[in-house]
């Protein structure tokens, strides 16, 4: 049950934000300025796609056997449906936005009058905030405009976090990181002012001869005319009268820069995230090798890190110490990151059972395919069995 009580004086909130939303280049940064940079959008997007699309189980291990815990209430509600407003994979990816833009995940768990979990809800991290109340424990604050204030219990909310400096509340990469992040903003609205003629003009059209007030108003008329025709007509020649000169502006060398700085603000940011520069279509130095080794890095050294956090979470708030004991645990599949192509996993299925440790019908289910009588058997090949020697029993 989600407690709650007066807050109308709570203790001042734990907060680590240090620096100032503006930058040197003069950029205002926060999550939200940020997020409309097409890199930080990618990989967060990434981030969250990868975690929501790995199956969800509940598992159960007893006597060194592992099976899945359907029975168990938490099972329905990771892997299809939290709440009545999301599912599984909305509620993951969600989180995992949350996380990598704010620095911090909220979702409180509702339980019954019995204890049990009945749903975990989802709430937006700048609407959540951590306290160390009047009688010096911790309390999660929930305020926003649909939802009166309340209290939340630290073992009834799953809290998952970026790195932080203290351990109990995560920091934002972008405010962590805001130059970068600037230098991406800076660059973006320069381009845009370039692009859209307001940053540097494109030609300069002279005249001959002085002009006056009437000329000045005539010379206007005429040079909006030849664009409009230049337009109309689809034809690449511009017509001018004779007493005027044009003079074509070429992008000078630290104009061009700016694209160069651009590319490489992108790889940063994509540092920053741990994501493989491909994955957030950056292919200037991809290849079909690299991005192959680089896919698998992704997997050991983004993914597994975020799936270790999570699983740990969810298992010390959502079972009890007894449920704990009796074997129950939370599990993500990684299988669906690792798959790779039919030739691949065909390959691979195919030594795992001449060598013995795998099942064809565990090849099946691992493929979503029924199981089939007979196919249980663990199976070798010729050279790996053991040969009878008078009656000794020695390997090849």
């Amino acid at each position: 049950m989600i407690e709650t009580r007066n807050l109308e004086n709570p203790d001042k909130p734990l907060d680590l934000s240090e620096e100032a939303n503006w930058s040197a280049s003069g950029e205002s940064v926060n999550e939200n300025t940020a997020g409309k940079l097409a890199a930080v959008y990618s990989c967060i997007g990434v981030l969250g796609r990868s975690l929501g699309q790995l199956p969800l189980h509940v598992l159960r291990k007893v006597d060194g056997k592992v099976t899945r815990a359907t029975d168990h209430p938490v099972y329905y509600l990771l892997h299809d449906e939290p709440n009545s407003m999301q599912t599984s994979y909305d509620w993951r990816e969600t989180i995992m936005v949350h996380v990598n833009g704010w620095g911090n995940g909220y979702s409180p768990i509702e339980r019954d009058r019995h204890g049990t979990v009945v749903g975990l809800d989802l709430l937006r991290p700048w609407e959540s905030s951590l306290f160390r109340s009047s009688s010096n424990r911790w309390v999660y604050s929930v305020s926003s405009d649909e939802l009166p204030l309340k209290s939340v219990n630290p073992d009834d909310m799953l809290h998952f976090k970026a790195i932080g400096s203290n351990g109990l509340i995560g920091r934002s990469p972008i405010l962590q990181c805001a130059e970068t992040f600037a230098l991406g903003q800076a660059s973006q609205r320069y381009g845009n002012r370039f692009f859209g003629g307001g940053g540097r003009p494109a030609a300069i059209v002279s005249a001959k001869g002085q002009l006056n007030k009437e000329s000045w108003n005539i010379l206007k008329t005429a040079w909006k005319q030849a664009k409009r025709a230049l337009r109309d007509e689809d034809n690449n020649t511009l017509m001018l009268p004779a007493e005027l000169d044009y003079n074509q502006l070429t992008i000078a060398p630290e104009d061009a820069q700016f694209l160069e700085t651009r590319k490489f603000n992108r790889s940063e940011i994509a540092g920053i995230y741990n994501v493989p520069s491909h994955m957030i279509n950056d292919l200037d130095k991809a290849t079909f090798s690299n991005i192959s080794e680089q896919a698998i890095q992704f997997v050991r050294h983004t993914m597994i890190p975020w799936v270790v956090k999570f699983e740990q979470e969810m298992n010390r708030k959502l079972f009890t110490q007894a449920e704990r004991r009796a074997g129950y645990y939370v599990k993500f599949n990684l299988n669906g990151l690792l798959r790779g192509t039919s030739k691949d996993r065909a390959e691979f299925y195919t030594k795992a059972i001449r060598d013995g440790w795998m099942t064809r019908n565990e090849v099946r289910e691992l493929e979503e395919m029924n199981q089939a009588d007979g196919l249980d058997k663990f199976l070798m090949s010729a050279d790996l069995q053991p040969k009878v020697v008078g009656d000794k029993n020695e390997k090849r």
